[in-house]
């Protein structure tokens, strides 16, 4: 019996479609990895601002100090409100103060 071999672009075309699945894999591997990354780093800053904010209300010294900084480093229209704060005024085209 005979065996059925494959040319050599048919053993091309299969490698290329085992690649093409590899890839497809690492890329939903790197995709699961950085999703994970995002949410450890969004946890982490959620635990050190409850921190930070928990502080203030202890020491007012620290309050008017955070505070101070939150004024001047918070520039986005859409931070600044969800903070409490006035909207700056507008020096026109700076796009990270809302503009968009």
């Amino acid at each position: 019996m005979p065996r059925n071999k494959k040319s050599p672009e048919q053993k091309i075309a299969e490698l290329q479609q085992r690649a093409a699945a590899i890839d497809a894999e690492l890329k939903r591997e790197k995709a699961r990895l950085r999703e994970a990354e995002r949410k450890r780093d969004t946890r982490r800053k959620i635990i050190v601002g409850g921190l930070v904010l928990q502080h203030a209300d202890l020491d007012p010294a620290f309050h008017a100090q955070l505070w101070g900084l939150i004024e001047q480093h918070v520039t986005r229209d859409a931070d600044r409100e969800t903070l409490g704060l006035d909207p700056l005024p507008h020096s026109g085209g700076d796009p990270d103060r809302g503009h968009g």
